[in-house]
């Protein structure tokens, strides 16, 4: 519900601007032309942007280990105002990688994305929480920008990781809605790349699995999953992205033996928080 009225809210200020009721530059507004996200990972005085980012955006359901979601991988996110002004102080709580927390035929619905599985309805014997919003680490800074950084949030250093017992969930997608006040906003490969060149995503090793109604098959890594990868392994398949854990232009013995380092985890395996 809260949800909802945000998106009427946002609707409602973007018809009164193009009425000319409100200054071009309403502080509430983002511009969706100026406004973006950048995957990134490393520091953040000295950041790494595009397809070597991209390669640290991979997770299984526990997040467990130090290669998943590793070296900070976190989306950058920019708003800005119809002039170009950066629109400053807006709510970690209201930038979020929005979820519907499951899919139609389970009775999810709404503007998130429903390839993502998030619930703890179907999928409670691995006390699977609820992910709705995959928040900001921080309110937007002088600058209009944040950081979501996929593993979870360090208080005081945005855009830097610590796992987040609470941030879990299974399924690939591959254009996850990044809302800012209810505005949905584009990506950029790179920070000086076109409007438009990538869209937010996270390799998951949970890809099979989960989207109907039988219980507890969602949120974990088994033979499902591992079939798939073995067989996109073997030369002259047809590559499979979503697979390519390393971003490496090829599905491989490395993804193979990531992937089965990995097998039978769920929200509470190997570890329950």
């Amino acid at each position: 519900m809260q949800q909802r009225w945000k998106l009427l809210f946002a609707l409602a200020v973007f018809l009164l601007a193009l009425s000319g009721s409100l200054p071009a530059a309403y502080a509430g507004v983002p511009d969706v032309t100026q406004s973006f996200f950048v995957p990134q990972s490393g520091s953040i005085t000295t950041p790494t942007e595009g397809a070597a980012a991209i390669a640290n955006a991979r997770r299984c359901p526990n997040d467990d280990g130090i290669q998943v979601l590793k070296n900070n991988a976190r989306l950058k996110v920019v708003v800005k105002a119809s002039d170009g002004s950066p629109i400053v102080g807006i709510p970690a709580s209201d930038i979020c990688v929005l979820f519907n927390g499951g899919t139609p035929a389970q009775g999810f619905s709404g503007v998130g994305d429903d390839s993502v599985i998030a619930n703890f309805q179907f999928n409670q014997a691995a006390n699977c929480p609820d992910v709705r919003c995959v928040q900001a680490d921080a309110a937007t800074d002088g600058t209009g920008t944040t950081y979501i950084t996929w593993i979870g949030s360090t208080p005081g250093s945005p855009g830097v990781g610590t796992r987040d017992a609470s941030r879990k969930w299974g399924g690939y997608a591959g254009d996850i809605p990044v809302m800012v006040l209810g505005f949905k906003l584009q990506g950029k490969l790179t920070t000086g790349s076109a409007l438009g060149s990538y869209t937010a995503h996270v390799k998951s090793l949970d890809s099979v699995g989960g989207r109907t109604t039988q219980t507890n098959q969602g949120e974990t890594v088994n033979a499902l999953d591992i079939n798939p990868v073995q067989a996109a392994a073997v030369p002259g398949h047809a590559y499979q992205y979503q697979l390519d854990f390393d971003n490496s232009g090829t599905v491989n013995s490395v993804d193979l033996n990531f992937i089965k380092a990995h097998n039978n985890h769920k929200c509470n395996v190997p570890t329950v928080n």
